[in-house]
């Protein structure tokens, strides 16, 4: 678990936003398997972690990935009273931002840059950081990705043609609700179906959910850079020859350009006729 939390350069982190899972990702600092990470008190996942604390994460490297279910703690400036309360915390939180700092300086220097272009992003008062403070935790083999599927008409027709690559990528994470809270897994995909590791099988709680696939371009500097792109809608467990599926059927996809984030309804799938 330690190998791949050090080598690891994202973890992929999957919150409950109501309607289903979302998983996006964040660079992180680690101190032992706890996780931490920054964000803005007004970006979804502060808002959404600030109600409901169950998260799920996962972190790949050299091979494998620690995937971790748990609660999340927040810390912000703009909130005294919740500062007092959690007074262990405060204490973690100068060795956490220094990890973070350590790990990531080309996106500490890129964040700052951005910051001059975008000043309300960087505010120490909307600042949050996030612990993520694991309850389970099981390393497992990453599922090979083939060559890269069709990412089919309904997903791209409202993608931006930069971002649309990004929706016919051979790997992603897959995002579920399970009654113990949400969960983020590695997964092969081919367009339609993910790949999950088998040894991952009992963290798919039932046949059928709400869930998402997360696909990202490699990290990148500055975070007016980054973009991802997630499949989201419902789906269901099979198996085959290859191992366990997870089927989704998309109806909404979300995707992100920098600090540009949106999301489009899809058209309902075509019915074939006899």
């Amino acid at each position: 678990m330690s190998a791949v939390l050090a080598e690891g350069r994202l973890a992929y982190v999957a919150i409950d936003v109501g309607r289903g899972p979302l998983v996006t990702p964040v660079l992180y600092g680690a101190l032992g398997d706890d996780l931490w990470f920054v964000t803005n008190r007004n970006a979804l996942k502060a808002k959404v972690l600030a109600r409901r604390p169950s998260v799920g994460w996962v972190v790949s490297a050299g091979g494998s990935a620690a995937v971790m279910t748990g609660e999340a703690q927040l810390f912000s400036l703009s909130d005294p009273r919740a500062a007092l309360a959690r007074a262990a915390l405060l204490t973690r939180a100068p060795g956490a931002l220094l990890s973070w700092t350590k790990r990531n300086p080309r996106q500490v220097a890129g964040f700052l840059g951005d910051s001059i272009v975008r000043p309300r992003r960087a505010l120490p008062q909307d600042v949050v950081l996030v612990r993520l403070k694991p309850a389970t935790s099981l390393v497992v083999p990453l599922p090979p990705g083939d060559d890269e599927p069709a990412a089919g008409d309904r997903v791209t027709s409202v993608l931006p043609a930069s971002l649309a690559h990004l929706a016919a990528r051979p790997t992603g994470v897959l995002g579920l609700i399970t009654p113990e809270g949400p969960v983020a897994l590695p997964v092969a995909w081919d367009g339609a179906t993910a790949t999950l590791p088998e040894a991952a099988a009992d963290l798919v709680a039932g046949p059928r959910a709400a869930s998402c696939v997360t696909f990202d371009d490699p990290v990148r500097n500055r975070p007016t850079q980054q973009r991802g792109v997630v499949l989201r809608g419902d789906g269901f467990l099979s198996e085959d020859a290859a191992g366990l599926r997870w089927s989704l059927i998309p109806s909404r996809v979300t995707y992100w350009d920098g600090f540009d984030t949106r999301t489009s309804t899809l058209a309902p799938p075509a019915v074939l006729t006899h």
